[in-house]
């Protein structure tokens, strides 16, 4: 189990998260402790693996200032998971670069954004219940999600995984949780898409309508191109 607690800085009066990860690594936001302690007559000294460096914002706002994930930021108010992200809480979320999306099959893609109920499964398998640093893994350490299912954290020659999918970005802090940008989106292993019709709900139409910053390249693309001729069709209505 994760141990997790706060700390403040003495002169900035920063909190930062403090995690004892699997009580391997005690880790202060993105900073690991690389040696014992130094006890001396004033304090104690940490020797660090990195310089501290305080987040700027809740994992929305580090999500929503970062350009790859504008299709996400989209998703996650679609599904109503704004407020979540935005509160006090200790959050490992798994991001998906709009490129995670857009390489997904039109099909998938389609019904995804189109089931509201089935985006907030998938996107809470993106969110661990705890914080995990990279520092804190070794070779393997499961997480629990929001969504029930475990997700598997790994880390080899210095590459952080999840599901066996390298991680493109760790270790991205935030007040309330850490970000780690993925390449790909993630799928629950007893996943079972619903059927539905080929017709894009409402819900998804407002999450391309949101997600403005799709490349001109998305656009042109022949893979995605008919999922965006639908698309059109629908906003002209």
């Amino acid at each position: 189990m994760f141990v997790n607690e706060a700390i403040s800085t003495s002169h900035w009066g920063i909190t930062c998260p403090l995690s004892v990860p699997f009580a391997q690594s005690l880790c202060i936001e993105n900073s690991c402790i690389a040696a014992h302690d130094k006890r001396g007559r004033y304090g104690t000294l940490f020797t660090m693996d990195r310089v501290l460096t305080p987040p700027m914002g809740t994992v929305m706002d580090v999500l929503k200032g970062d350009n790859r994930f504008r299709m996400l930021v989209a998703a996650i108010q679609s599904a109503g998971l704004t407020e979540m992200l935005n509160r006090e809480g200790v959050y490992t979320v798994f991001a998906p670069t709009d490129e995670a999306f857009q390489a997904m099959p039109p099909e998938e893609l389609n019904k995804l954004l189109g089931n509201a109920k089935e985006l907030a499964s998938i996107l809470k398998y993106h969110i661990g219940d705890e914080i995990l640093v990279s520092g804190g893994v070794e070779a393997l350490v499961r997480l629990k999600s929001l969504q029930g299912d475990k997700l598997e954290v790994s880390s080899k020659n210095n590459v952080v995984s999840v599901n066996k999918e390298p991680v493109a970005e760790a270790d991205i802090m935030a007040t309330n949780g850490v970000v780690y940008a993925i390449s790909s989106v993630l799928q629950p292993p007893a996943n079972r898409p619903q059927e539905r019709g080929d017709e894009l709900a409402d819900s998804a139409l407002e999450i391309f309508k949101q997600a403005s910053a799709f490349s001109r390249a998305a656009h042109t693309s022949v893979k995605l191109a008919p999922v965006y001729q639908r698309l059109l069709e629908r906003m002209k209505h």
